[in-house]
């Protein structure tokens, strides 16, 4: 049977101190081993090590007990604190899928009963699992695009290889064409009638998939920064425009006179909605029957004028100006041509201008306010969204040859839904 000494490497037998064979060799509760004079020579008071004593205490019974050997010991931990549920004091060991948070056993049974958990290791294993099939895709796209760049390289210099043979070639031969030396033209042609070792390029193709995905994203990223500048200058550009045309703005009020039976007009003739009760007036040939409309009082003949108008709360509504000698019974037809020019709004949330035949605007805001703008002697009549200073819709091309007169018609109220009243807007002074 082999002796203990013999089973010992002769480093065992040495004493880390002196590096000599041990002389009364003793133990420490750590386990090292020293000589004895060496040990209370480099080390004279024994004492317990406090630092780190609660450690050493509960870790000495994981060396020596068998049952306790089994235990997994692991690494410390640095941020323990951030591992304590902050509810609970307790250990995070568990997560919830469902509420997608860390939790620890007594959250399962306070708040997260019936809820899909899984322990944090094998949550953390998926994770890695994740992160590594990522990494090795990232590196597959990489060392694909490594391949193709070095392929695109390689056939870069054969070209310029064969470029440059071409491009002596062509000089040889223009010199040669030129000289007069008719011994030494034919001695120097056969040289030259050689075929160069020219590669067919019919067959050769580089994957580009790597580099189109590069320019796309590229002109992506130029194509979005260039539609967000030409946003914010189209926006400034209709400020400007909108402000340039409510410089021209007109005080407007309402003539009772023109307006409906069943229009109800405000005690300072800038407000008008629709009615189911008819008001016994007059019917005298400026008042509008059966269409539910009103003009404004004063009539423009001069070169530019505006006018807003809040429309907020409306389901329909007709607004712009019409000519003074416009038929105001029977059946009111509202396009140029019977001397109206207007934008009007129906109950399906729809937006048109009233042309002939009518233009259905595709606006995407709903405007609350509208600004009517006139100019006469460019024969135009234009309406923007006050919000949101942007253009709706302009008539061009007409001769104005008589006043024209703001025009409103808020359409009948529907039982309710449409009683909102048209605003007409005070100047801003």
């Amino acid at each position: 049977m082999a002796t203990a000494a013999s089973i010992l490497s002769k480093e065992q037998l040495l004493c880390p101190i002196c590096l000599d064979v041990f002389n009364q060799p003793v133990s420490t509760p750590c386990g090292h081993n020293f000589c004895r004079d060496c040990i209370q020579r480099y080390w004279p008071d024994l004492k317990v090590n406090t630092f780190i004593s609660e450690v050493a205490t509960h870790l000495e019974p994981h060396h020596v007990l068998g049952t306790l050997k089994k235990h997994t010991l692991i690494n410390p931990i640095m941020n323990m604190q951030d591992r304590l549920c902050k509810k609970h004091e307790s250990l995070l060991s568990l997560f919830c899928h469902t509420d997608q948070t860390y939790v620890c056993q007594v959250c399962v049974e306070d708040d997260h009963k019936a809820h899909r958990m899984a322990p944090i290791e094998r949550e953390s294993q998926d994770r890695r699992d994740q992160i590594r099939i990522q990494a090795e895709v990232a590196e597959a796209i990489l060392a694909k695009q490594r391949r193709v760049e070095s392929r695109a390289s390689e056939i870069t210099l054969d070209l310029e290889q064969e470029i440059n043979q071409l491009t002596n070639r062509s000089t040889d031969l223009e010199l040669l064409s030129q000289t007069n030396d008719d011994l030494y033209l034919l001695q120097s042609f056969p040289a030259f009638s050689t075929k160069l070792p020219i590669k067919d390029w019919s067959e050769i193709w580089v994957e580009s998939a790597v580099y189109v995905g590069t320019v796309r994203r590229a002109l992506r990223r130029a194509a979005s920064q260039l539609e967000e500048t030409v946003k914010a200058e189209v926006k400034r550009l209709c400020k400007v425009e909108f402000e340039r045309v409510k410089a021209y703005a007109v005080d407007v009020t309402l003539d009772p006179d023109t307006a409906h039976p069943k229009l109800v007009l405000s005690e300072n003739r800038k407000q008008v909605y629709h009615s189911d009760v008819a008001v016994n007036l007059p019917d005298n040939p400026a008042r509008f029957y059966p269409c539910v409309s009103v003009l404004g009082k004063e009539g423009f003949c001069f070169r530019r004028f505006s006018y807003e108008v809040q429309v907020k709360g409306k389901t329909e509504w007709d607004i712009g100006v019409g000519l003074g000698s416009v038929n105001r019974k029977g059946g009111n037809l509202l396009n140029p041509e019977r001397g109206y020019w207007t934008l009007g709004m129906r109950e399906d949330q729809s937006y048109w201008a009233l042309n002939s035949p009518p233009v259905r605007l595709p606006l995407m805001e709903k405007p609350q306010t509208v600004l009517v703008y006139v100019d006469m002697e460019a024969g135009q009549v234009s309406f923007y969204n006050s919000d949101s200073h942007s253009h709706i819709y302009t008539y061009t091309g007409y001769t104005f040859s008589e006043r024209l007169f703001p025009y409103f018609n808020p359409r009948r109220n529907h039982s309710g839904v449409n009683s909102a009243p048209l605003i007409i807007l005070p100047l801003n002074i």
